[in-house]
């Protein structure tokens, strides 16, 4: 197998004790920061009353910290709602590092149930994960599951970001722009959005798509652990994880991508037990280990767990553009 699950998983549990995430911690995005790995991850709260018909579980971004990527302690609540676009859930964090800046993107959800006008992409910076800057809303079409490339390109930004998640056919692009400022302008949208680069689109088959990891630094190549989603008679089935290499110096050109997926999701704490969704291995944050030539996936698991699989990064590759 390309990708082993952790022989411990899973890695991050609900913590009953902590009403805000005591229901499920699942979608991690990890980067390296001072000589640890730093992990933000989505966290669901306990049922609050709404109304004597119905409940809500509230949706936050917390941090927590390890030595070595597997063992992870100190959590806390890192980013909530708190700002009427994201009055009702923040969620699926992805961080990138350039230049001491770690910029972190996220889902933000305004209106409860979510609308596909009230579901965006935005945008957080901070240099420390101690003080935390919100830009807001960095794409206004309905839009998740992005991130900033974590190298400038002619001294232009780039920015990935998944267009209507919700309303398919879902695409993904490939966006350039000069100062964070442009993409809160929804001037700059209309024609950056006609410029973008695509990077994967939705089908009649497969009418979802959507991004998974920030793309991990190779010699030659950008690696992109992605999810498969699988969509059958208007039902989510399975959520499973495959890969994609982009062009290191043109990411806008797509090199090889995977044949089949590497992970399905088939072990318990994978699998939800509900139908018509079957299980979910979603990919949302990868670490290269330059010592060890090792890659660590983390990746949510049935919506309730974090979860982490390892891979020779070499021979990954290599396995990717055989067409494997």
């Amino acid at each position: 197998m390309l990708l082993r699950r952790y022989v411990d998983n899973p890695v991050l549990f609900p913590d009953p004790r902590r009403w805000l995430e005591a229901d499920a911690v699942f979608n991690p995005a990890a980067t390296f920061f001072s000589s640890k790995v730093v992990m933000l991850y989505r966290a669901l709260s306990k049922p609050i009353p709404r109304s004597p018909y119905e409940s809500i579980r509230i949706s936050t971004i917390f941090y927590a910290e390890s030595e070595d990527g597997y063992r992870f302690r100190a959590r806390r609540m890192f980013l909530g709602p708190e700002y009427p676009w994201e009055s009702y859930s923040t969620e699926d964090p992805r961080v990138t590092s350039l230049n001491g800046t770690y910029y972190i993107t996220y889902t933000a959800v305004s209106s409860m149930p979510p609308r596909p006008d009230t579901v965006h992409l935005a945008l957080a910076v901070t240099k420390d994960f101690t003080r935390v800057v919100k830009v807001g809303v960095v794409c206004p079409y309905n839009s998740k599951a992005g991130f900033i490339f974590p190298k400038k390109y002619e001294g232009r930004y780039l920015l990935a970001v998944t267009i209507n998640p919700d309303v398919p056919p879902s695409r993904a692009v490939l966006v350039e722009f000069d100062r964070l400022e442009h993409l809160t302008d929804s001037e700059y949208w209309s024609s950056a959005l006609a410029e973008a680069k695509p990077l994967l689109q939705g089908t009649a088959d497969k009418p979802f798509v959507e991004l998974g990891t920030p793309p991990v630094e190779l010699d030659e190549y950008w690696l992109l652990l992605v999810p498969d989603i699988v969509y059958e008679n208007g039902h989510f089935r399975e959520f499973r994880v495959s890969a994609m290499l982009l062009d290191k110096s043109d990411p806008s050109r797509i090199v090889a991508v995977s044949r089949k997926p590497l992970l399905y999701p088939t072990v318990e704490y994978e699998l939800t037990y509900s139908e018509p969704l079957r299980g979910i291995a979603f990919p949302t944050g990868a670490l290269k280990f330059d010592d060890s030539g090792k890659l660590l996936l983390y990746y949510g698991a049935a919506d309730r767990f974090v979860a982490i699989a390892e891979a020779d990064v070499d021979r990954l590759v290599r396995s990717v553009l055989r067409g494997d």
